[in-house]
């Protein structure tokens, strides 16, 4: 009962868009994950209770073990999974009577280091400072989905939205949403845009915010764990291994324990 939930649903070639979204908001999760098996392989489609996004992170980690589990014939399997963005390499491994799930996002895409002028203002939506080191930019990085890595040195609970809506101040930078990251403790928290709902792990944050530990020269090794969760009372944990070609990444794998809680038969 820690980490991050989300609903599989394996039956749902007959589903439009709308009911897609309609499930999402009845289960109440995260974010929800449609899954479709056509001629080229599998599909997906995610939707949060707000939206369908093109790619997320801890879905297709929760996928892999749904997939191993009815069509994995051994103790390991990799995955191809199409993606409204593009398509995801999935591995799947039982180890120790653990199930353990990885994710290849490739290659990160280094899209904007913010000025000053730019960082200042995310920083008072969230009633926080910058961090005293002036190196410690935040920067627009993304392995599918562009997040505003927002960098402190302390304060994660002292957060307090003093704006409604981030969008306006996210949208210019081409982000979709902020990850606010502790960069001494490896922490980090982030919520939808309005800061209703605070998410307990974010798998399409874990790359972009290894890559930039990397880029700041701030990891002493190419493995690294992210703490997330903590303050929903659901602390979590996300293991990233950046695998690098000289000085650059060449790719990076996220991984994270999986448990199946429920099977669950729809009536209606």
């Amino acid at each position: 009962m820690q980490g991050n939930g989300l609903t599989i649903f394996s039956d749902c070639d007959a589903l439009t868009t709308e009911e897609m979204q309609a499930w999402t908001r009845e289960m109440r999760q995260f974010e929800s994950i449609f899954l479709q098996r056509r001629q080229d392989g599998f599909h997906v489609r995610i939707f949060t209770v707000e939206e369908e996004l093109d790619f997320a992170g801890h879905p297709l980690l929760g996928l892999a073990l749904h997939l191993h589990q009815q069509y994995g014939p051994t103790h390991a399997h990799e995955w191809l999974v199409h993606t409204k963005s593009r398509p995801i390499h999935l591995s799947s491994r039982e180890e120790g009577g653990e199930f353990i799930a990885t994710m290849d996002q490739g290659k990160p895409e280094y899209l904007r280091t913010l000025t000053d002028a730019e960082s200042e203002p995310l920083y008072a939506a969230l009633s926080l400072s910058p961090p005293g080191n002036p190196a410690l930019r935040a920067e627009v990085i993304s392995t599918g989905l562009p997040y505003v890595i927002l960098p402190v040195e302390s304060g994660l609970d002292k957060v307090s939205f003093q704006v409604r809506d981030l969008t306006p101040l996210l949208a210019p930078l081409g982000a979709k949403f902020l990850y606010l990251l502790d960069v001494v403790n490896l922490e980090g928290r982030t919520w939808d845009n309005q800061g209703l709902a605070e998410d307990v792990a974010t798998g399409s944050a874990a790359g972009p915010v290894a890559a930039y530990l990397h880029r700041q020269g701030q990891l002493d090794t190419p493995d690294l764990v992210i703490k997330q969760g903590r303050f929903l009372g659901r602390p979590s944990e996300i293991k990233v291994r950046l695998e690098l070609s000289g000085p650059d990444i060449a790719t990076i794998l996220v991984s994270a324990k999986v448990v199946k809680v429920a099977d669950i038969q729809l009536l209606s």
